[in-house]
């Protein structure tokens, strides 16, 4: 009789860790998203208890990631281009504007500074950048400096970040003086001076649309769904991103 209530035992144990395999839901999101999206990843995994996979970097590299077949089920970038090149290749089901940002110049805390134009009359030490190749924002910069008559005088200062948030890095720890990022990462830490906003109209608009890549699974769209609701909105607004779609 032992035997057979062990044997039970251990049958209902299996039943029991069959049900409680965890859903997962592999994201990719531009660098940028990271700090916001950690609250959010919370937040969905403690209501749905679903794990969701994050996988951060700078848009153009996790574009290429996806192309190669990298486990992906929801895409965020930050530029609707790498959203419009996966479109092209039929990657994505479905795709809406989610964010919009701002581009800000930072600079170490103990620099004189005050506006855009001081770049061409202070003394400094590097002015870091994203590659504009693949770094949304450092695209976005290469436009404003284009606009400002700038770009040609300071490229020899320019110090190349893998994605914004290196860049913000490279400011923070004084390996450059001077750095182009979003509102949103100056906002994140007290380690950097915020100077000045770009003027909307010297670059794109900072866009960041949210796609359904491949196969979409039940639970991947209602992710999709869900962060396009009120709670995580307000999520990213409270780190200074603006809404990009309208809601009720």
């Amino acid at each position: 009789m032992k035997k057979v209530w062990l044997m039970i035992a251990a049958s209902m144990l299996m039943a029991c860790a069959s049900g409680e395999e965890t859903e997962q839901v592999h994201v990719m999101a531009a660098a940028s998203l990271s700090d916001a999206l950690g609250d959010i990843e919370e937040m969905y995994e403690e209501e749905e208890h679903v794990e969701l996979i994050m996988n951060y970097g700078s848009s153009g590299q996790l574009r290429q990631q996806i192309v190669q077949g990298a486990p992906v089920d929801v895409f965020i970038s930050a530029a609707e281009s790498d959203m419009e090149m996966l479109v092209d290749r039929g990657e994505v089901s479905e795709t809406t504007s989610l964010l919009r940002n701002r581009l800000q110049l930072i600079s170490t805390p103990e620099m004189e500074i005050a506006d855009w134009s001081n770049l061409m009359t202070v003394d400094f030490q590097g002015l870091a950048v994203g590659h504009p190749e693949s770094v949304p924002a450092g695209k976005y910069a290469a436009q404003v400096l284009e606009n400002m008559n700038l770009h040609t005088e300071l490229e020899d200062e320019f110090v190349y970040g893998q994605d914004v948030r290196q860049v913000l890095t490279y400011v923070e720890t004084g390996n450059a003086d001077v750095g182009i990022v979003y509102q949103t990462d100056a906002l994140s830490t007290e380690d950097v001076q915020s100077v000045a906003l770009a003027p909307e109209d010297s670059h794109e608009p900072i866009v960041y649309p949210i796609g359904l890549i491949g196969d979409v699974s039940e639970r991947a769209e209602h992710f999709y769904d869900w962060v396009q609701t009120d709670e995580p909105l307000h999520i990213f607004e409270s780190y200074g991103f603006e809404i990009g779609v309208q809601h009720d």
